[in-house]
């Protein structure tokens, strides 16, 4: 409104008021020039308002997309299985938040966010957040706060919460990885109930199944021998689910291949205690288990660090020390990326130290 300001102020000093009519009009001309006056003021307000709200928009999408904007592309390569490249499971082995209030509406793909004040659409955000699960430990921190501070905009989207419930899983990894076992436990168990809520909001989500199953295996250590024998029967039973419904995806092959390794591992003790709680205890064999690794590295060829040290570690029950031993060499080959590349060549290391000879 300032652009009134010449005009007025020439009314202002231009008429010369006589008589009574001349009273009139310049008592009318003086309350239009405060009346306007007053709409300056205003309207100076309201730039200055806009100006502070945009400012502190910019500040909240700072916030709400991390500090560290350099992980969404990253430079490493994956070494593990198609989208879920990080799952590390014990189904059975070793027996011994508040939502923020908002409108709960569906995101589509074509749904827009903003980022750092550009418009994105749900697709690409996904997109970001996919990229960030292949890299490094840092990246997949990056994809956790991502979802983390985007949680009240998908919060009836299945392809969100099992995303959420993979990133929290990951970082669940690294804290254990790190020594802080109970933050690991705290978020194992925040990943379980995420995976949960994908499955409900979508029965037909193949990974929705099978990060449900990967985050009930990882309670193993937390919950008592009865618990944990339940789960490895809901964790078979959503991986079968999660197969059926995407085929072609390797991680989910490789994961019913740990169920079956991890029941083939099973102490004489651990099955008496199965047998007492179901009249047909979990069974299965290391050929089962091999199987089921051969299957996911057919579908992903060479690249998993992790399922090619199972197929090591299958033909070592086989007693085939010399295929075993080629595998693992294999799997040494690959790059260490991860928490679980981490551990996994840790055992790597001690298994060639005791078999190499054989290769």
């Amino acid at each position: 409104m300032s652009y009134y300001r010449p005009f007025i102020a020439s009314l202002g000093t231009g008429i010369f008021v006589v008589g009574i009519g001349g009273v009139v009009i310049y008592r009318y001309m003086r309350l239009a020039f405060e009346v306007v006056q007053s709409l300056n003021r205003i309207s100076t307000t309201l730039e200055e308002l806009k100006a502070k709200i945009s400012e502190l928009e910019g500040k909240v999408d700072d916030l709400k997309f991390g500090s560290r904007h350099t992980g969404f592309y990253s430079i490493h390569a994956s070494t593990s299985g198609d989208d879920d490249d990080d799952a590390y499971v014990e189904a059975y082995s070793g027996i011994e938040n508040d939502q923020d209030e908002v409108d709960h509406v569906r995101v589509s793909p074509t749904t827009t966010l903003r980022e750092q004040g550009v418009l994105i659409s749900a697709k690409e955000f996904f997109d970001k957040v996919d990229k960030c699960f292949d890299g490094t430990d840092a990246d997949k921190k990056d994809a956790y706060n991502l979802l983390q501070n985007n949680k009240t905009r998908f919060e009836i989207d299945a392809e969100f919460h099992w995303r959420f419930a993979k990133a929290t899983y990951q970082v669940a990894q690294i804290e254990g990885g790190r020594g802080n076992a109970e933050r690991k436990r705290e978020m194992v168990y925040s990943a379980k109930d995420l995976a949960e809520k994908a499955v409900n909001l979508d029965d037909n989500c193949a990974s929705a199944h099978k990060w449900y199953a990967i985050t009930v295996g990882s309670l193993g250590d937390y919950v008592s021998t009865q618990d944990k024998i339940k789960n490895g029967y809901s964790y078979k039973e959503h991986i079968e689910k999660a197969i059926s419904l995407n085929p072609k995806d390797p991680s989910n092959h490789y994961l019913l291949g740990r169920w079956c390794y991890g029941v083939y591992m099973l102490s004489w003790l651990e099955r008496k205690a199965a047998s007492a709680l179901y009249a047909t205890p979990p069974s299965s064999t290391a050929e089962e288990a091999l199987a089921c690794f051969l299957e996911a590295d057919r579908l992903n060829p060479g690249k998993w660090k992790e399922n090619l040290l199972y197929i090591g570690k299958c033909y070592i029950e086989l007693k085939k020390y010399s295929e075993a031993v080629e595998w693992l060499r294999k799997a040494e080959s690959l790059p260490v990326v991860g928490q679980d590349d981490k551990e996994s060549q840790e055992e790597l290391n001690g298994l060639l130290a005791k078999y190499g000879s054989n290769g």
